[in-house]
């Protein structure tokens, strides 16, 4: 059922899917989806737990750096081959169904085994799964449904626009950040994916939690 409502999603996005055209394409009455999901909601977060169901790398991994960084880069991948879910993964998170206790455990695991502890602990599992999500979900965010032509060549003609004597950094650097930094595009990820600065927002990430833990050991 969780494939059959992926394929929906990734054909038509989000707004226009439907417990109905689902039982439809399975050849079930509505009624019986709801035997094993409370409502659209509770699906969807389901959904997207299929979705990412391999981005996590075994908890055995001897770097956890290495762990980190193949984890941000299949959880990634794994969006982009299902970008109509992007939306819906902060609300699964928030509802449980986004990430299950197990690949909880997997994350808490490698991050203990760094020398992470209580409040460290903590602080980094936040950082991680907010890493993990942020970056991706921005980059891949839903473009407008209706009019996307319009809305496009509208929205880069308002950033040619910009008033480059008023903001000179910016009208500086604008030909080369036009529709590839976030807040100055007209395309997302599907079309102009960000590769460069996603593995530089790794390397960052990365580099952050190293540091939180040399000031650990020299505490």
């Amino acid at each position: 059922m969780w494939a059959a409502a992926l394929r929906q999603i990734d054909e038509r996005g989000v707004e226009a899917f439907s417990l109905r055209d689902l039982a439809r394409s399975l050849n079930v009455y509505p009624r019986a989806i709801y035997w094993y999901v409370r409502n659209r909601n509770d699906l969807l977060s389901e959904v997207v737990d299929y979705a990412l169901r391999n981005v996590y790398p075994p908890s055995s991994s001897a770097d956890w750096k290495d762990w980190l960084r193949k984890l941000f880069q299949q959880y990634r991948s794994a969006v982009q081959q299902h970008p109509n879910i992007a939306p819906l993964i902060g609300a699964s998170i928030l509802s449980g169904g986004g990430i299950s206790a197990e690949t909880i455990e997997k994350i808490l695991t490698v991050l203990h085994a760094a020398g992470f502890r209580d409040d460290q602990l903590l602080d980094a599992y936040n950082v991680v799964v907010a890493a993990q999500v942020g970056f991706v979900t921005l980059e891949l965010a839903a473009l407008p449904l209706e009019n996307i032509v319009t809305w496009a060549e509208e929205h880069r003609k308002q950033i040619a626009t910009i008033d480059v004597l008023r903001y000179p950094m910016l009208g500086r650097h604008l030909p080369d950040f036009a529709n590839k930094a976030f807040v100055l595009r007209w395309s997302n990820g599907t079309e102009v994916p960000l590769d460069t600065s996603f593995e530089k927002f790794v390397d960052v990430v990365i580099s952050g939690l190293q540091q939180d833990l040399n000031n650990i050991g020299s505490g």
